[in-house]
């Protein structure tokens, strides 16, 4: 039943296990709560619902596919993401939550009946046409089917201020260098129809051990197989394949930060799909809560997207090595992407009912946030669950620190983190107690002096595995002469980059002097 029409029409088999999907149900309710959704089902009905649809809901929702994704360049200007922060700034009552999706996007069918269409339209970023019909040209060139696709990088969205560095980046006919990750449902087949359409994208070694070998190399580290530095047309372009499970896992989890980290950030969608923006939606929000945990009672809306946008670099050794990231990248990423990060945003940050936010000048925002123990701790005991599992190891190794530590580490149910915060056993002895426990243990947690240290340590921890097996991994994938190729074109925009900020020094010195 393997579906072979192009630009990812998806078959039976491109449809995501249902264990996945019943396990991403789980956080429907509490995410559109959180965006001030009505009508959301109730995360106990949303399990029962998925199992009595059973089999033949997934191959009814099989055939529909999915298409890309229409982007009108002139729907949500920045005006509107600005209203969105200044309604909210000024009390105005205003709908909560995104608005509705372009005209032209179509998902794949995915239930409750009334999961709302506007649902993480603020995931749709404005795009001018001729950008549009470019990413349209890169995402009809793959003959293997697709489930989701997204385009990021300096590529695709301007980067402030980026110096001499940033015009180093390796461009085609048309522009810079274009970043793609393709979400597919079979990596092993998704790589052996690629081999035969576009064999020159790959090394040697990997055409010759072909699909079956990609996909196990592809699993490592991060989950990505990437191919730089590929002519497509007159474009020049970078595209990394993951699975999509391992998409939605990384999204929901926090399992390496490595695309779900990325996808904090603004990005172009060339292919939607329903199961990857619910996920995404619950990855937005769960780097909102970091950031807010992460903020003192009052910043500014540039230092909270500077927050956001840091979090998956935090723990990346390519930011302080040369031939790494550019030092000031999350910077020129923030101050050139304000508007997209303010669609992103915005309607969450008003959704929480945690942030009061102020116009201090004309579409410059301060914000203060509520700092209590008992806000904190509802946050804490939200994060993510890989993050979380790591906090609370932390803590629990330390029972000394605080008898609410000792309590849940001598609980028999301490080593079991679920990806529903609130979920205790049915077959717990005391429920209610265990319940009061973990309570406290995070309320304990988020009143220590090295709490945000530790949050951050974790972050590290969970960056830097997965990004020192990508960059090792990069060597088979993309082959040597690629990977030199991308190694010095990095270490040439690290030396430019520190040669410009010597020179600018001494004009800089003399404005502080006069």
């Amino acid at each position: 039943m393997q579906c072979t029409c192009r630009r990812g029409i998806a078959s039976v088999g491109d449809v995501a296990s249902r264990r996945m999907i019943i396990a991403t149900s789980e956080r429907i309710a509490g995410v559109m709560r959180g965006l001030g959704v009505a009508h959301a089902p109730s995360e106990v009905e949303l399990p029962l619902a998925f199992s009595a649809r059973s089999r033949s809901w997934y191959q009814r929702s099989a055939r529909i596919g999915v298409a890309r994704a229409s982007r009108s360049a002139t729907l949500h200007t920045s005006a509107k993401c600005r209203r969105d922060l200044g309604s909210f700034a000024t009390g105005t009552t205003r709908r909560s939550g995104p608005q509705a999706p372009p005209a032209g996007l179509r998902t794949t069918s995915f239930p409750p009946p009334s999961f709302p269409e506007a649902f993480g339209a603020n995931q749709m970023i404005p795009l001018s046409s001729h950008l549009n019909h470019r990413l349209s040209n890169i995402h009809s060139s793959f003959r293997a089917p697709i489930r989701f696709a997204f385009a990021y990088g300096s590529g695709v969205f301007k980067q402030s201020d980026a110096g001499p560095e940033h015009s180093k980046r390796p461009q085609g006919p048309k522009g810079k260098m274009i970043d793609v990750v393709m979400a597919v449902a079979h990596p092993e087949h998704w790589h052996s129809v690629n081999m035969k359409q576009h064999p020159r994208h790959y090394p040697t070694v990997a055409r010759l051990l072909g699909g079956t070998a990609a996909a196990k190399v592809q699993k490592w580290g991060a989950g990505l197989w990437y191919n730089p530095y590929v002519k497509m047309g007159d474009e020049l372009i970078k595209y990394g394949v993951i699975s999509v499970d391992d998409l939605c896992n990384d999204l929901l989890d926090w399992e390496t930060l490595y695309v779900s980290g990325r996808m904090h950030k603004p990005v172009a969608m060339l292919q939607a799909d329903a199961r990857v923006r619910l996920a995404q939606q619950v990855n937005l929000t769960s780097a909102l809560r970091v950031a807010l945990l992460l903020l003192p009672e009052r910043f500014t809306e540039v230092e909270l997207y500077t927050q956001i946008a840091s979090l998956s670099y935090t723990g990346d050794f390519r930011m302080s090595v040369p031939g790494g990231e550019n030092a000031d990248k999350v910077r020129n990423i923030v101050l050139g992407q304000r508007d997209q990060f303010r669609r992103l945003y915005a309607g969450l940050v008003r959704s929480f009912g945690t942030v009061h936010i102020e116009e201090t000048r004309a579409d410059r925002f301060a914000m203060i946030q509520d700092t209590s123990a008992a806000t904190r701790a509802d946050y804490a005991g939200r994060l993510p669950l890989r993050l979380r599992e790591k906090v609370q190891a932390h803590y629990t190794a330390h029972p000394d620190a605080h008898p609410a530590f000792l309590a849940l580490s001598l609980s028999r149910r301490s080593d079991q983190v679920t990806r529903k915060p609130s979920a205790v056993s049915r077959h717990s002895d005391d429920a209610d107690a265990e319940k009061q426990r973990r309570k406290a243990f995070w309320k304990a947690a988020v009143e220590q002096k090295d709490f945000e240290r530790v949050l951050l340590q974790m972050i590290a921890k969970t960056v830097k595995g997965p990004a020192w097996a990508q960059s090792v991994k990069g060597v088979y994938t993309a082959g040597f002469g690629r990977s030199l190729r991308y190694v010095l074109a990095k270490v040439g925009k690290y030396f430019q980059g520190s040669k410009a900020q010597k020179d600018d020094a001494p004009h800089k010195n003399e404005g502080t002097a006069k």
